[in-house]
């Protein structure tokens, strides 16, 4: 037993990349992380096998050794993220060749991207960059739904604060579960499964400069409780009904129906969260009249029952 206390941890290094505009609170935020972690599996291991070493490598100094993980942060100042970052790139695909775990949070998926490290792969970003995505990289299989997506080899995550859940995700690839349970605990982070779509909003996308479109998204957002046939949105667009199915989702990425549909879970989102009509009630004023019908929509859009919605999202709930 004393021999297995004298052995020292296996130190798994952990490159965090750093460009202009890297989110700070992610940056330092995983160092905190993986840093409590160590102290946690101090505290609950009589010799803790594994140790996070997290070392940050500035922009232009990445010729190190591969690490066994590392973590493109997310970028809210600027557009380094649109940018060629060759050298990064290149030493990305290096460390992945070399067997390092590659991993990104929301704005750092386009520069795994760049480095043709998502191609054939599935992969994760903030559901609001998700058009610029496909834009650049529209070969990619994005789900921006999820919060984290995981491979052996690659892991995506969505939203900004998604370090938090790919940190705990990497140190549980490590770690005991009681061990990944009580950093949550300490650190009050929800430890459990969430998913991307839980926080997604529909902001309709109007400026692609077709008018006809234009006129009929003005008309549904002003009378989205009504029933609306494609003939009558065709009518209402000047287009006929194969036209404006075809230039409606080349302008919006979306079918007519889905749109409507949108705009409705939209609306049922902000009375859930803001006021304290029955789930009946919000169906009833979204333009749904079969309830059950309402829940099913909501679910598959949104991930969650409409209660859940309100217990987790609701103003009013938690007065």
């Amino acid at each position: 037993m004393q021999a297995r206390s004298d052995k020292r941890p296996r130190r798994i290094r952990i490159a965090i990349p750093t460009l202009p505009g890297s989110a700070q609170s992610a940056v330092y935020g995983l160092q905190d992380l993986f840093g409590t972690a160590n102290r946690i599996l101090q505290e609950l291991q009589p010799a803790p096998e594994v140790a996070f070493a997290v070392e940050l490598v500035p922009a232009g100094s990445t010729h190190i050794a591969p690490p066994e993980i590392a973590i493109v942060p997310p970028i809210l100042e600027g557009d380094a993220y649109l940018n060629a970052q060759p050298e990064l790139c290149r030493t990305l695909r290096e460390w992945h060749a070399a067997g390092t775990v590659v991993c990104s949070v929301c704005a750092g998926a386009f520069l795994l991207a760049q480095a043709d490290l998502l191609d054939g792969r599935r992969a994760t970003t903030h559901w609001q960059l998700e058009t610029a995505l496909r834009t650049h990289y529209p070969h990619l299989t994005l789900n921006t739904d999820a919060l984290l997506i995981s491979e052996a080899d690659l892991v995506t995550a969505g939203g900004v604060m998604a370090w938090m859940d790919l940190g705990l995700h990497l140190v549980a690839r490590h770690v005991p579960p009681s061990v990944v349970q009580a950093l949550g605990r300490f650190l009050v982070i929800d430890t459990g499964e969430r998913q991307q779509r839980y926080y997604r909003a529909f902001t309709p996308e109007m400026a692609h400069g077709d008018r006809a479109i234009l006129r009929l998204q003005h008309h549904l957002q002003a009378h989205f409780t009504s029933r609306q046939t494609t003939a009558e949105m065709a009518a209402t667009a000047g287009l006929g009904e194969r036209t404006l199915m075809r230039r409606f989702r080349q302008a919006t990425g979306l079918g007519p129906g889905e749109y409507l549909q949108q705009l409705r879970l939209q609306r049922a989102r902000e009375l859930l969260e803001n006021r304290r009509d029955s789930v009946e009630q919000v169906a009833l004023a979204v333009g749904y009249e079969d309830t059950s019908a309402f829940r099913k929509m909501f679910i598959k859009h949104t991930g969650l029952t409409p209660g859940q919605h309100r217990a987790r999202f609701g103003a009013a709930h938690s007065r």
